[in-house]
């Protein structure tokens, strides 16, 4: 079961709800702390995308196709003759419909709001949006998660009466890169659970669902220079992916060449493969891809405590919530 089954799903609930459905997006929670802190929930457990990083698995969400579809593989990769950053550039993304748009749904899309690239617009297209509040506080509830619960809280019991289906993201992934799952975490997670029973027995179907979880990186200096080394002698524009899974774009006699450096260099800290074994299009994401086997492996954000994007059972376990009285 896949994050690409989120629309059907929605839709169903939305089917068979009493006052309407409100979709709780929790960006960067794991399914463990969803399990410790969802207790009022029927919980269940789906399987992120590859890689398992944002870019990539609120498109498949939203639309119900996989990167070889809606074409973004990951955070930064190939489009047209360079590399793109999906959520901050302006990629040619294509126009899929979204689950929210079929139903116009009423969007509480906070940072999302204040992108202006071609994902967020493929993401909230056609929805009605609630304006964020402005930058600096967000950044300030960002870094106080139940702060960050409060607030969206507050804004959803402010959008109910108008609306039949209420999508919300939460952002939670800024804190956990910097400070893991601590107890700031745990506690925005049980508040938040509270409200979603609160909402159940006014008569709402409350549904949660993240898109990846994270987990602890410290990466070896020798083996990030090892890897930028790679980039600079064989391969043809520098490296694209996403955090714990990055992949590299070779020169044209190159490939299997580098396929072999990097396994060697990078040794029990990664496993090798080529993107098509994937699943990852081509020429989007590079032909050789190395993923994450250890906390050592060189993520490209040296200041992260916390990372995400790679196929280990705490970053793909997505956990998917509901509340109904």
């Amino acid at each position: 079961m896949s994050l690409a089954e989120i629309p059907s799903r929605l839709e169903d609930a939305l089917k068979s709800a009493n006052r309407g459905v409100i979709v709780l997006a929790v960006d960067g929670l794991s399914s463990d702390v969803a399990e410790q802190s969802w207790l009022s929930a029927s919980l269940s457990t789906l399987t992120s995308t590859v890689p398992s990083t944002s870019a990539t698995a609120w498109l498949t969400a939203l639309t119900g196709v996989p990167a070889d579809v809606h074409r973004v593989p990951g955070t930064v990769y190939r489009n047209g003759s360079g590399l793109v950053h999906a959520i901050n550039g302006t990629p040619a993304i294509p126009e899929l419909p979204t689950v929210l748009e079929r139903h116009g749904a009423t969007v509480l899309a906070r940072e999302l709001d204040l992108l202006e690239g071609t994902w967020a617009h493929a993401l909230l297209r056609g929805c009605t949006r609630i304006p964020a509040p402005p930058r600096h506080k967000l950044t300030a509830q960002a870094e106080d998660p139940p702060l960050l619960v409060a607030n969206v809280v507050a804004d959803l019991d402010k959008a109910l009466p108008d609306a039949r289906l209420l999508w919300t993201y939460v952002n939670i992934d800024d804190h956990v890169h910097r400070n893991g799952y601590d107890e700031s975490v745990h506690e925005a997670m049980l508040r938040l659970d509270a409200h979603a029973s609160r909402w159940a027995a006014q008569g709402w179907t409350v549904v949660a669902h993240s898109d990846h979880g994270q987990v602890p990186v410290e990466p070896d200096p020798a083996l990030v220079e090892a890897w930028d080394a790679i980039v600079r002698e064989d391969c043809v524009i520098p490296s694209g992916g996403a955090g714990r899974l990055r992949w590299l774009y070779p020169k044209a006699d190159r490939v299997e060449a580098v396929f072999d450096r990097v396994a060697t260099a990078l040794g029990a800290a990664a496993t090798v493969h080529h993107a098509t074994d994937l699943g990852l299009p081509q020429p989007e994401a590079g032909p050789v891809v190395a993923v994450a086997a250890s906390p050592a492996f060189p993520v490209a954000d040296p200041s992260a405590k916390f990372e995400h994007g790679g196929l280990s059972r705490d970053e793909i376990d997505v956990p998917f919530a509901v509340w109904q009285a």
